[in-house]
């Protein structure tokens, strides 16, 4: 950024330091071209100032594509690769995601894109990697608002584990991705712990790499009270063909359950083209399949940040998903980029 200010000594003399003499007026304001002289200096220097604000972010943001509704993301992943014992993903071959992916680097996104907060997923495996999540975003818990946990289901240790992490309010559940080694499927312990969620108010988010959406429904059944949240718009890839029959029956019949809804996620993950497509007819079967089951009441916005970046933009993701939605009217947007997400995690927009 370049800007040009006069210094004061290259102002006709006098000028640049102002008297109060035969310079001035009657009613005491500069005249002549003394006065034309400060007013050029004091207006590009304010100039200057405004511009250089601006540059660094301070006093403008840049309009998101969402315009005046506000985002929130409830699906980032946080880790640092340069700590001493590493981290389980992402491996270290992967050369767009194996690097430190902290606040200070998602800050930049959220400030361009008008996203007002964010619930981070934990993406380790690791116990102590869910007080590590919470403890890095401690500072700013106004933006980072909820933190989806990784606690392994079926386990002596998880109701412990569980009462005491949710202790701190911004704990508000736990993703299933797995389950843990030693556990076979929905024995009587995983139904025993995920009960315990349930009682405990809290979340459920399913990644659906291990899991069926039968699987969603049998728990749905069996623990109506829980709140359930399908990952990635249910994980099957997105090819731009009309989506298929018996995956959109089954979409149907998970959404009948009235405790399930589904994430507005990782579109470009799920593209199964790297750089993703950015042609909004390429995910609007899916789209459709998905808003036409579960309705304007249970369709919650994510990114899945920063695996975004193997596809393309930020920017880019969020306004495939905006420019689907907006037909169907602000009240619908509304709900998706941010209303849905506070009542199904129980957080403020602030």
């Amino acid at each position: 950024m370049k800007c040009f200010v006069p210094h004061p000594d290259s102002l006709p003399q006098g000028e640049g330091r102002v008297r109060w003499d035969s310079r001035h007026n009657s009613s005491g304001h500069l005249g002549g071209a003394v006065g034309q002289s400060v007013m050029r200096f004091w207006t590009a220097f304010l100039g200057c100032v405004v511009a250089a604000l601006n540059f660094m972010g301070c006093c403008t943001k840049q309009p998101g594509v969402t315009g005046d509704i506000p985002v929130i993301d409830t699906h980032i992943h946080l880790y640092d690769t340069s700590r001493a014992d590493g981290v389980p993903w992402p491996p270290k071959n992967d050369q767009v995601l194996y690097r430190p992916v902290l606040p200070e680097h998602f800050d930049p996104v959220i400030r361009a894109n008008g996203v007002k907060a964010t619930v981070i997923v934990e993406a380790s495996d690791r116990v102590p990697d869910n007080q590590w999540i919470l403890d890095l975003v401690a500072h700013n818990p106004s933006h980072y608002v909820g933190v989806v946990g990784n606690l392994p289901v079926g386990t002596d240790a998880f109701a412990a584990e569980l009462n005491r992490l949710a202790e701190d309010s911004r704990y508000v559940g736990i993703r299933l991705r797995s389950f843990p080694e030693g556990v076979e499927g929905f024995t009587d312990a995983v139904w025993r712990d995920l009960k315990h969620l349930s009682d405990k108010g809290l979340t459920l988010d399913v990644l659906m790499a291990n899991f069926t959406l039968a699987d969603v429904r049998q728990i749905a059944e069996r623990l109506p009270d829980l709140k359930i949240l399908v990952n990635h718009l249910t994980g099957l890839t997105i090819t731009g063909e009309p989506a298929k029959a018996d995956w959109a029956a089954e979409v149907k019949a998970t959404a009948a359950h009235a405790n399930v809804s589904c994430k507005v996620s990782g579109i470009f993950q799920r593209s199964g083209r790297m750089p993703a497509p950015k042609e909004v007819a390429y995910y609007a079967p899916i789209f459709e399949v998905v808003y036409e089951a579960f309705g304007e009441d249970r369709v919650i916005y994510g990114s899945n940040w920063p695996v975004t970046d193997r596809g393309g933009e930020y920017r880019e993701q969020l306004a495939i998903i905006h420019d689907y939605f907006a037909p169907k009217g602000r009240a619908v947007l509304e709900k998706l980029f941010w209303k849905n997400a506070a009542t199904f995690y129980g957080v403020k927009l602030n």
